[in-house]
């Protein structure tokens, strides 16, 4: 059966967006859709038919499910099982939206922009100014999070309290073939066969 995915430099792209997949969500037919591609189309191309809906797949036009008249667009998608061969093919991300360590132990969720390597915290702009301005720890060497990102090194020292983007799972892993950091499942799945981890 011929296959509608689509491959960036090794990487699956969905028939809709053109895009990485998102929550790739697989059709009765076998053709994969991110889950907000599938939603939308859900949406706009719904057909009635005696008091059930149905969409046609959008690659091959085979009927892909009937449904009850009640059900949501996100109700429907959420019946499509996600293909877990395309989502261990996708590359994985880290989390940038960790909160400032200091805001979060007096009970705020304020999103860190950067990390003092010596104090080995996470901080918002806020408390990265006083950091910097205070007589003990202005000579620290503050991190931006894109630096921590790009930086191998970096992102395995101070991992402590960063997650996969995927399953929330601590990072054990980086490889140097994607640039990115992974937890063991992430490794397994998609890494495994990296010549540089």
């Amino acid at each position: 059966m011929a296959t509608a995915i689509t491959y960036t430099e090794d990487e699956p792209t969905c028939p809709i967006c053109i895009g990485l997949f998102n929550v790739p969500r697989q059709l009765p037919c076998a053709h994969t859709f991110c889950q907000s591609c599938l939603q939308s189309y859900i949406s706009s191309k719904t057909i009635e038919h005696e008091e059930k809906r149905c969409i046609k797949c959008p690659v091959c036009r085979i009927t892909a499910w009937y449904v009850k008249q009640n059900k949501s667009a996100s109700e429907w998608v959420s019946i499509f099982p996600v293909d877990t061969v395309i989502q261990s093919m996708l590359p994985t991300k880290l989390k940038l939206d960790r909160v400032c360590d200091a805001c979060n132990a007096e009970g705020s969720s304020v999103t860190a922009t950067g990390l003092c390597a010596v104090c080995e915290e996470a901080m918002c702009d806020d408390c990265l100014n006083f950091h910097r301005k205070h007589k003990i720890s202005k000579a620290h060497y503050i991190l931006t999070m894109e630096e921590f990102m790009n930086n191998p090194q970096n992102v395995m020292k101070f991992a402590k309290g960063f997650t996969c983007f995927d399953r929330d799972n601590d990072l054990i892993f980086y490889c140097n073939n994607h640039k990115i950091a992974c937890c063991g499942i992430c490794y397994f799945e998609s890494h495994k066969t990296c010549s540089d981890v």
